[in-house]
């Protein structure tokens, strides 16, 4: 086979016909350890600020998932190694009780899920800005970026302007102020 015939050729043995989500598992897999060792290292060591540093992993998770939904669940998923730390009294004195433990996983799984929903965001915002930023720099002589300025008209009213200002456009009354 002639090396332009290779180069051409996918690569990876990816199935098309597969309905399953495209996970990237090496993220999955450093987010929930990032999510987990942090609290464990901090309660270990007494250090709280390194507590923090646990949002690394779902926001990881949530970047590399490029979506909400499959970004919430993985979120969700790569919280259950600090839930298993949690209840096996790794990261602080545990105390079985019915609504205790439910309230404990759903604030560590939520927390999981919103970040990861966060990281995604950051992603689509990142994804936007570079294509914003090879548009201008298609234009020759610039490689400024155009900043996005929200348009506003006078009105002549102040309650008009400020609605204007602060909500989202909607359709225009001929009955303003």
């Amino acid at each position: 086979m002639v090396d332009a015939e290779k180069a051409k050729k996918p690569k990876g043995n990816r199935n098309k016909n597969s309905n399953l989500p495209d996970i990237d598992l090496k993220s999955l897999i450093f987010g929930a350890a990032a999510y987990a060792f942090f609290p464990l290292i901090s309660y270990q060591y007494g250090q709280d600020i390194l507590m923090a540093f646990a949002a690394i992993g779902p926001l990881y998770i949530g970047y590399k998932a490029k979506t909400n939904l499959k970004a919430v669940l993985l979120g969700i998923v790569g919280a259950t190694p600090l839930l298993y730390f949690a209840f096996g009294g790794f990261i602080g004195p545990y105390t079985p009780s019915e609504i205790g433990d439910l309230i404990t996983a759903l604030v560590i799984l939520g927390l999981g899920g919103i970040m990861a929903f966060f990281g995604a965001y950051l992603y689509r915002s990142r994804a936007k800005d570079i294509a914003d930023y090879e548009e201008a720099s298609s234009y020759k002589g610039t490689k400024n970026v155009p900043i996005r300025v929200k348009k506003m008209e006078d009105t002549g009213s102040v309650t008009t302007n400020i609605r204007n200002l602060f909500l989202p456009q909607r359709k225009k009354k001929d009955n303003d102020e």
